[in-house]
């Protein structure tokens, strides 16, 4: 195959041949026929572990085959498909997904597998929502695993190490509006002193930041607004102000990458940060996450603070989350 590269073009895979499908039995067969192969997806990993010594398979190419059922509040969608697609079928359908990564380019089986998430002290990662899993096992048979079946919790963040996930299912809830708006000025030592209020002060929060500045860069807040109301969300109980601009790096490229802020919006187009339709950015630029047990929380941020001067040189942003924690 060609020189395939990840996202960030930071690294280069090693693969001798690309597998794209059109169908889940062309899946089937070359699985089948394969004497070792990895799924890969939307390819935003930072490293190789998509990555295979024999084939790789992109299921990106196969109909999404939406299938909503309002019953048991879920739906079925093909694993290559990418969260921007999903979200706005859902929206568009009436239905709405918990939560959402910052990113809505990510593939609905790479971001389950790997456990992405997006914010929200009393949410899951994105992976708590899948419910059933179609999976295509190295003989080419195609197995389903359900929630509540023996195993399940430590099928759904695999890596990809299990089979060829080719359909997942996830639990959905009627659609919802929010606003997302931007806050400076929140001190440190408030932080650090009240974390689980900073981090409670909406349905997702995220802290835009350098480690050496004298205050937390940028609060964004997340609200769920109840009933269609509109009312202003506020920070001036954790010592914050309403930002200008969203980003403390508020050129026209950066701005044009975001949805709105300060407005209402569907659930689809205010829980990530970045729009489908634009490359995220900075282009090439690398991302490391460490996921942190919340006990741990400030100890972390304070040792980092530490040595805030001698990191954010090499850095165009720190991002802290939070996340309810859960049993896959």
């Amino acid at each position: 195959m060609t020189r395939e590269h990840n996202w960030a073009e930071n690294y280069t895979f090693s693969a001798a041949r690309i597998h794209r499908p059109a169908s889940l039995d062309e899946v089937r067969r070359m699985v089948a026929q394969s004497s070792r192969i990895r799924a890969i997806g939307t390819r935003h990993s930072f490293n190789g572990i998509a990555d295979s010594a024999g084939d790789l398979i992109d299921l990106g190419g196969i109909d999404p085959g939406f299938v909503i059922d309002p019953e048991r509040r879920i739906v079925t969608a093909g694993a290559g498909t990418n969260y921007g697609v999903l979200a706005d079928y859902l929206h568009r359908a009436g239905w709405a997904l918990h939560n959402m990564a910052s990113l809505p380019h990510v593939s609905i089986a790479g971001a389950t597998a790997t456990g992405t998430h997006g914010s929200g002290d009393r949410l899951g990662n994105l992976s708590t929502a899948v419910a059933a899993l179609d999976i295509v096992s190295a003989t080419g048979d195609l197995i389903t695993v359900r929630r509540g079946d023996p195993g399940f919790d430590g099928v759904v963040v695999a890596l990809g190490a299990l089979g060829v996930v080719t359909r997942v299912t996830l639990d959905i809830q009627p659609e919802f509006e929010m606003r997302q708006d931007a806050f400076e000025g929140l001190q440190w030592a408030t932080l650090m002193s009240d974390f689980e209020a900073v981090m409670s002060a909406g349905y997702s929060v995220s802290l835009m930041t350098s480690w050496s500045g004298p205050t937390v860069s940028r609060l964004w807040i997340k609200m769920r607004l109840v009933d269609g109301a509109k009312e202003n969300v506020s920070a001036t109980h954790l010592g914050a102000a309403p930002a200008a601009q969203p980003s403390a790096v508020a050129t026209p490229e950066v701005m044009q990458r975001l949805y709105p802020f300060g407005v209402a919006g569907p659930w689809s187009e205010r829980l990530p940060h970045f729009r489908p339709d634009v490359v995220p950015g900075p282009a090439g630029h690398l991302q490391r996450e460490y996921l942190v047990p919340r006990a741990n929380a400030t100890v972390a941020i304070a040792k980092l603070r530490s040595i805030g001067d001698r990191i954010d040189r090499h850095l165009w942003a720190t991002e802290i989350r939070s996340i309810a924690a859960d049993t896959l």
